[in-house]
């Protein structure tokens, strides 16, 4: 294992969350004294000690942990499942949460029929199609910046002109 599962990411998130700028530091702490056991999420965090270390959590930085909790909070928007049809060959796949790339779609079943059971709108399907292709934690695999038809709301914030 090199990288944390979902529910190891959550831990982490949360441990931040709650032990402010020094959260790294009192994380190690507790793992040296067995503190981590009262803590919430306190096999995911005795994992992330036993499988990825001190050393990984000391090389860690802020930047990985916030795009995991960009995947997270995307991947929270969107169905289980989607269908809808493959960008070049026109055949009817089924996209999974947090699962790059697809499935074809099984014959008796329809994009309209798997959509409609898992609830999943044009917005959910537009951006679960990014997230397959270009990875969960993209702003467009976030199904807030689609509109009702599927189609990418223009951002509201300046381009950087620097």
């Amino acid at each position: 294992m090199t990288q944390p599962d979902d529910q190891m990411w959550r831990a982490l998130l949360d441990f931040r969350k709650r032990h402010g700028a020094d959260w790294k530091e009192t994380l190690g702490i507790k793992w040296m004294n067995g503190g981590d056991e009262y803590e919430p999420y306190s096999s995911s965090l005795r994992r992330i000690r036993n499988h990825l270390g001190p050393s990984w959590l000391c090389d860690l930085d802020e930047a990985t942990l916030d795009t995991a909790q960009r995947r997270l909070d995307n991947l929270a928007k969107l169905p289980d499942m989607c269908g809808c049809l493959h960008h070049e060959t026109g055949e009817p796949i089924i996209i999974k949460r947090g699962e790059a790339g697809y499935w074809p779609m099984p014959a008796d079943f329809t994009i309209k029929k798997l959509n409609a059971d898992f609830e999943a709108t044009h917005a959910h399907v537009a951006a679960m199609q990014a997230g397959a292709m270009f990875g969960w934690h993209v702003p467009a695999a976030d199904p807030d910046r689609y509109d009702a038809d599927g189609k990418l709301v223009a951002s509201t914030r300046s381009p950087d002109l620097t």
